[in-house]
């Protein structure tokens, strides 16, 4: 489990990590999706961390980048309703450590005039990590810096629609031998106001998707069974977090990641932690680029636009296999041994013996 916790943080990481850099001396495909992501889309969010102990809470305070650490920061930590002050060291990081499973915890930081608050959080089997993210120097003051989940909102509700937005993601993993897939989806109302859909939103996952669970930061209106996402409405305005694992089951070298979205999806990106030959291949991929990022090779792409109900087809080749002959020999000679076991058993010899 933590080093599925730990490839996923990578992954992530690597995610946010083509929004921090410039385009200057990236490829077109760094460029359009660093064009896409914000790194103000991670300030606040939680992301499981592996290489920590359980019960363990880093927070990281940078201005504009992961380029500029923030030193002397006092982080607050309030877990159920108690602080504790830790600042910031050299690398901009303030940890805590040593939590019962359960707590609610919640880390702010103030910079000059601007508060920074992540998302509360509830401490379970593995460790988490944030950063936040100050704004440029002489920045106005903003009440918060998060993306946190959205809550069932108040107010006079309209009928409306959503949209999947651009800064969502979705991200392939093959490690023990099992294929899995991440759902980062941002449901989008434009509006102003809070909007009924005229129902919930459900969203089915690929017919073979298996194991599937809600992730940490995920919106508490939705909720998986099978092989379905229920996202309960109405949606507020902004963002809606619907984060989602699954495995994915296949046989020989090739994956079919095949999706329809229930309502119209903007192009974003999706990534595969690669291993071996791992690839991913479909025509509607606008661009797709090999890279590595904390050692870990990755490969982007970026999906389409589609309108609801229109397939998402995309093939992950590459992958590490059993051949299949042996299996089918050993099945077909037992099936051999059986038949001539019952012809010896029931047929015309044995009746003459019979006889």
């Amino acid at each position: 489990m933590k080093r599925e916790l730990r490839r996923w943080s990578i992954a992530f990481g690597a995610m946010l990590a083509l929004g921090f850099v410039g385009a200057r001396g990236l490829t077109p495909l760094v460029a359009t999706v660093a064009a896409q992501m914000d790194i103000k889309q991670a300030s606040g969010v939680p992301l499981p961390d592996g290489s920590l102990p359980a019960g363990t809470v880093s927070v990281r305070v940078v201005r504009e980048s992961f380029a500029n650490n923030l030193s002397g920061v006092d982080v607050v930590f309030t877990i159920d309703g108690t602080s504790k002050t830790v600042k910031t060291g050299d690398s901009g990081r303030a940890q805590i450590e040593g939590l019962k499973k359960g707590s609610r915890l919640r880390a702010s930081a103030v910079v000059g005039t601007e508060r920074l608050e992540s998302q509360e959080i509830t401490i379970g089997d593995s460790a988490v990590r944030f950063v936040l993210v100050a704004s440029g120097a002489g920045s106005p003051a903003t009440q918060s810096s998060t993306a946190a989940p959205v809550p069932p909102p108040a107010g006079p509700v309209a009928p409306g629609r959503v949209t999947i937005g651009p800064q969502s993601r979705i991200v392939v993993d093959y490690s023990d031998e099992r294929l899995n897939v991440y759902y980062a989806l941002q449901i989008v109302n434009a509006s102003p106001s809070p909007v009924d859909i005229g129902g919930p939103l459900l969203i089915s996952l690929p017919v073979e998707a298996r194991g599937a669970g809600m992730m940490e930061a995920s919106t508490p209106q939705a909720k998986v069974a099978g092989s379905r996402v229920t996202v309960l409405g109405p949606f507020a305005p902004g963002i809606t977090s619907v984060n989602v694992a699954f495995e994915l089951p296949y046989s020989g070298p090739t994956a079919h990641l095949r999706q329809r979205w229930p309502v119209e999806a903007a192009p974003f990106g999706i990534f595969a932690l690669k291993t071996g030959e791992l690839d991913l291949v479909s025509a509607q991929l606008s661009t797709k680029q090999s890279s590595v990022q904390q050692g870990q090779p990755l490969v982007m792409g970026l999906l389409p636009q589609l309108p609801e109900a229109r397939l998402l087809d995309i093939d992950i080749t590459g992958l590490p296999h059993h051949a299949l002959w042996p299996r089918n020999v050993a099945l077909g000679s037992a099936g051999v041994i059986a038949v001539m076991g019952l012809w010896a058993a029931f047929g015309p010899s044995s009746r003459r013996r019979r006889a």
